[in-house]
């Protein structure tokens, strides 16, 4: 078992919690009303509070052979409900990523770009990737490089010199060997001295490489859904014009839904949910290909060195944080009976988002992990109503701190209402 509580502390609670249902209900005159509503109470504040645990040990023991720490990422990712799309940019936003970075800023033909030379074409690099590349001083990198690279040629010039010098037989095969490294030293040294302009030289290739990709000139592996099963070279057009493709083939087959047709599990709507999930799959991979290839070329301008960029959560990471210890602090209120209707209402408020994220439409494709074939009514919906049927209840004064609390405050126990017929 994977928790962060030892097994024979829940075992512990377990026990506590039945024997304390048990209690509640015989105060309540042996109520099976009372027996069942605390039970359904009990239980769903377990299933929250301990789902939260295991998000929770998951994140801090980090990824491993047996562990994936938690993110909603991948959930949200092939989400198509109404919220779907505004979830999953909150994990970074492709379409922005591909409009600033992968879009040609001119409207220029390949054949037209191949012939500038390779300072207009750095100069015609998109402006998010060019302030990439500048980013994180680039070019005292590039320069420390340059330097580093002129040192060890000169080491291994020296080296190669001395063993020459060693193995000549006479003076004037030892003063032919020194001059011909001197040559060479000559070379290797004047470079030394213009490392600079070697820098700089170098930086606008890597800017000028991208735009030859962005602007339809060079390919790179790729791997495209449909076009092939393998890597294939493509440039960033051909990708983009393969995204507009899946987007008008998704649009199509929504306006013919819209009109009625489609719904059910038949062909129309299951190719309808494989366009939705390859459309965004197709803009994820090319947004995260494009960072891919800026990542290169700074490791390849690093001297072989990958850039370390300085970690920044997104409102995505930031939110499944927030969420791992929400369900462990509404699981425990509503286990505890501390505020138990508006935790509750809290619950069921958090499971009409998930629901909103992959609602159980016939025409969605199924939510990843989802256990039998739920057609518009799901667990989440389940679950969500019998917390907002607790919250209609007094639960919390039957078992729980809000009975203190009422005790307190209004002097007495509450007890449940007598059962109608």
């Amino acid at each position: 078992m994977n928790s962060p509580i030892p097994l024979a502390v829940i075992y512990a609670g377990l026990a506590g919690t039945v024997l304390a249902l048990i209690i509640a209900t015989a105060q309540q005159k042996w109520s099976c009303k009372v027996f069942f509503l605390l039970a359904l109470r009990l239980a769903i504040g377990w299933h929250f509070m301990f789902e939260g645990f295991h998000k929770i040990h998951s994140t801090y023991t980090g990824p491993t052979d047996t562990n994936r720490p938690f993110t909603s990422e991948p959930y949200f990712k092939v989400a198509p409900g109404p919220i779907g799309e505004k979830m999953r940019k909150q994990f970074g936003d492709p379409a922005v990523t591909i409009a600033d970075k992968v879009k040609a800023p001119k409207d220029t033909k390949p054949e037209a770009f191949a012939k500038l030379s390779v300072e207009e074409q750095a100069a015609a690099c998109p402006a998010a990737v060019i302030a990439q590349i500048d980013a994180n001083d680039m070019k005292d990198k590039v320069e420390a490089a340059v330097k580093a690279e002129a040192a060890k040629e000169l080491a291994a010039i020296e080296a190669d010199e001395k063993k020459a010098i060693e193995a000549a037989k006479t003076d004037d095969d030892k003063a032919k060997i020194k001059a011909k490294a001197d040559e060479v030293r000559s070379v290797v040294q004047k470079k030394d001295a213009e490392f600079k302009q070697v820098a700089a030289k170098r930086i606008t290739e890597a800017k000028a490489a991208y735009a030859r990709w962005v602007y339809g000139v060079d390919g790179r592996p790729s791997k495209v859904k449909i076009i092939s099963t393998g890597d294939v070279s493509l440039t960033a057009p051909q990708r983009l014009e393969h995204i507009e493709w899946l987007r008008n083939e998704a649009k199509a087959v929504t306006d013919r839904q819209a009109v009625g047709l489609g719904n059910g599990y038949g062909m129309e709507s299951k190719r309808g949910s494989e366009v939705r999930m390859d459309f965004i799959a197709a803009e994820a991979d090319l947004a995260k290909d494009a960072n891919g290839f800026i990542a290169e070329l700074q490791k390849e301008l690093n001297g072989g060195t990958a850039i370390e960029e300085p970690v920044q959560l997104s409102t995505g990471q930031k939110l499944d944080k927030f969420t791992m210890w929400f369900l462990v602090t509404v699981g425990a209120f509503i286990m505890g009976g501390f505020l138990t209707r508006l935790s509750c209402v809290m619950a069921a408020g958090f499971l009409v988002m998930t629901y909103l994220a992959h609602p159980a439409f016939p025409w969605y494709p199924l939510p990843p992990n989802t256990e039998g074939n739920p057609v518009f009514i799901n667990k989440n919906i389940i679950e969500c109503l019998a917390l907002l049927a607790l919250a209609c209840m007094p639960t919390g004064r039957w078992l729980g701190i809000d009975a203190v609390i009422h005790r307190v405050i209004c002097g007495k126990e509450e007890t449940a209402p007598p059962a109608t017929t």
